[in-house]
């Protein structure tokens, strides 16, 4: 007996499949201007407050903070970003756009674009409409959801 779980019909396997698909069309079309899929969202938030600090940035993003470090260096190595501590607190890193990382953006967006029109196709208004709640509605649910803390010693 098929357990309907692991059935490719499956909304885990769907989401993970839908999500598969949308992260290597998305990596195909940044790979354009030079970036790896999740850097654009860091930049996005750099875009609408710039000058953060790196923590906010790790909230933000709810990414482990070795992951966005890692994208920060890199997105720092293209001259995307730069990075310093203040004067008055040492403990902390600010974040702040580049003058190549603001002019990234019209094309990021362009990008952001064409990947919705794709995953978008030919729904219509009422079902793009219903499919965003309903994704909402997922997101919330997981968003909730606390996940099992890790057994003893493992």
């Amino acid at each position: 007996m098929v357990n309907p779980a692991f059935d490719d019909a499956s909304l885990n396997q769907l989401l993970a499949s839908i999500a598969r698909s949308h992260r290597n069309l998305a990596g195909a079309l940044l790979r354009q201007v030079g970036l790896f899929p999740g850097q654009e969202l860091l930049l996005m938030r750099l875009w609408n407050r710039d000058h953060q600090p790196q923590g906010d940035l790790v909230s933000a993003l709810r990414l482990e903070a070795s992951t966005v470090t890692k994208m920060l260096k890199r997105l720092e190595a293209q001259g995307f970003v730069t990075r310093h501590r203040p004067a008055d607190n040492q403990r902390i890193v600010i974040v702040s756009l580049s003058d190549k990382g603001r002019e990234l953006r019209v094309e990021v967006e362009r990008l952001w674009g064409e990947l919705e029109r794709v995953t978008v196709g030919d729904l219509s208004t009422p079902e793009l409409s219903a499919a965003l709640g309903v994704l909402r509605r997922l997101e919330a649910n997981l968003a909730q959801a606390r996940p099992p803390a890790p057994p003893n010693g493992g």
